[in-house]
Parts: C-alpha cells; structure tokens; sequence
C-alpha cells in the first residue's frame, strides 16, 4: 500500500535523503581512490658511488637491495642500471689519502678493492654521492669497512673495533678520540630546489633517542665487517640546522658528499672502498633521476 499524504512526502524526503547519502558516498570514495594513488608513489632507492646495481654490497644483498634493483623501474628501465655518469656536473667520485686499493681481507672475495690506514696512522676518505631520487623519507648513511688488529688480514681471528685496544695485561679500554669522524653535506645539482646554491651540513637524528647531532667532524665507532648506520634528518625548505644554515628540501641530482677522517692515535687497521658508503632512503616515484647505463 503506497503512502498518502503527510506519510508519502516523509517517504519523498527519505528516499531522496538517501539517494544524496549514496552520491555523497561515491563521490568521496571516488576522491580517496584519487587520493590513494598518489599517495601510494612512493618507492626504496639508494645511492652509491658509481654503478649501484654491481656495488659490492647491494649486489650481494638480494633481500634487500636485489628487490629495489628488480623493482625501482621508470620510464627508462631500472633506475639502478644507469648510474654511470649522469648528465650534470661534477660526477660521482671516490677519493682518499690512505693508500693505493688492494683486495679487501673481509671483503675481497666478492670484488671490493679498498685502501689501509693502519694504527697509528690518520687518512681522509671522501665519497660524492648523486641522488636519483627526490628523497620522502630521512636518508640512511650506511657505513661498511673492515676493522682489524693491527698487521692481521682475517675477520675471522682478529676482528676489531675502532678505539679500542687491549692492554699487554689483558684490560680492554675504549677511546673516543681514536675512533673516525664523520662529516656529511647536500650539495645542489641539476634541479636543485630555488635558493638552493651552496652545501650546507646534515643532521643525524641519534639511536636511540632521535636527538639531533650536526653530521660536522662527529665520530662514530665500527667494528669487524659490520656496517654502521646514520640516519640523517630530512631537510626542509626554510628550516635552519643545527649549525644555523637554512636548509633545502632534497631533489633528484642533488648530492650527498660524505667525509670519514682517521685520527693520528687510530687504534687498528681499517679499510674503505669507493663501495663502502651507500645512502637509503624513499623516493617519490615519478622523480627518476637517470645516468648512462652501466656496464
């Protein structure tokens, strides 16, 4: 039986209330797909020092850097695969004061040639770095050297750590001021974020704790073949550091300029290599950076 009446328009009005709920509700389900998407654009990528698909450490480490390998594709392949030599100057570049390259004693086996600086020695390693992606996230340092007992060549039966040594007694003691310093600064390249003309130093959010700490002649401590790890503070455009420099937002082909100093006390034997420092982070998809394609 139809509604009559006072009956019939409160059914009208229901009906076409529920009629403009539906639409309502497609239309903002309809935005948030919109919305989703672009939201969803982000993507793992790193950096490194030449050609980032064959470094040392991302070609051995399938779980990890093997899936952004497999996975960061653009419009031009795997971005990954072309980071030779890109179409700005200056390039990527390794450099260092300590020595001519030789094998790795921890890492040789798979390919990484590196360069000495033994105890009671000091030396400069220096890494220029070309992001390829704009950076969504903080950015990763990671680290990997091989730290030794002076004049011994295996991990394996005199692994080491920075600053520290064991008295003829037997006591162990730690020294802060023998340990590597690090510095760390972002460069401009290519695209660079208006204003953005000079480097300024990047901070590092400390672990645990997350307070900050200007990457400026800092040091750090590693050990044996394991990697160290720094997170760096994401700039933002307008914000001052804590060395009081403005601060830009990061884009891709701007540059990561990476610098570990060996102290004159240095304690051990420890090695770098142009593989030796990778910078990890979340692009924006859609912000490929591309180089030459590798060898």
């Amino acid at each position: 039986m139809r509604p009559t009446g006072k009956g019939r328009l409160q059914s009208t009005f229901y009906m076409d209330g529920d009629r403009k709920m539906k639409r309502g509700v497609v239309i903002l389900l309809t935005v948030m797909l919109v919305a989703s998407s672009a939201w969803a654009g982000n993507i793992p990528e790193y950096d490194a020092v030449g050609c980032d698909w064959t470094n040392v450490f991302a070609k051995y480490t399938p779980i990890q850097f093997g899936q952004v390998i497999d996975n960061n594709i653009g419009p031009n392949g795997p971005i990954n695969e072309y980071s030779a030599v890109f179409p700005s100057n200056p390039q990527e570049y390794f450099m260092q004061s300590a020595g001519q390259l030789f094998p790795d004693p921890c890492f040789g086996k798979f390919g990484l040639v590196s360069a000495l600086t033994d105890a009671w020695n000091e030396s400069v390693y220096e890494w220029y770095i070309i992001l390829q992606m704009k950076p969504e996230s903080d950015l990763n340092v990671n680290i990997y050297d091989c730290v030794l007992k002076h004049n011994e060549f295996s991990p394996w039966v005199a692994a080491e750590q920075t600053g520290r040594y064991r008295a003829d007694w037997g006591q162990l003691f730690f020294i802060p001021t023998a340990n590597p310093s690090i510095t760390v600064k972002a460069y401009p390249g290519e695209y660079a974020t208006p204003g953005f003309t000079s480097s300024f130093i990047m901070d590092a959010r400390a672990l645990p704790g997350l307070d900050l700490v200007a990457l400026d002649d800092v040091l750090y401590t590693s050990k044996g073949i394991w990697s160290e790890g720094i997170v760096m503070v994401l700039p933002e455009t307008g914000k001052t550091n804590i060395s009081g420099q403005t601060m830009y937002s990061l884009k891709q082909g701007d540059r990561i300029y990476v610098k570990v100093t060996i102290p004159y006390n240095n304690s051990c034997d420890i090695r770098y290599g142009q593989d030796s420092v990778i910078v990890k982070y979340i692009g924006i998809i859609g912000t490929w950076y591309y180089g030459n394609s590798c060898p």
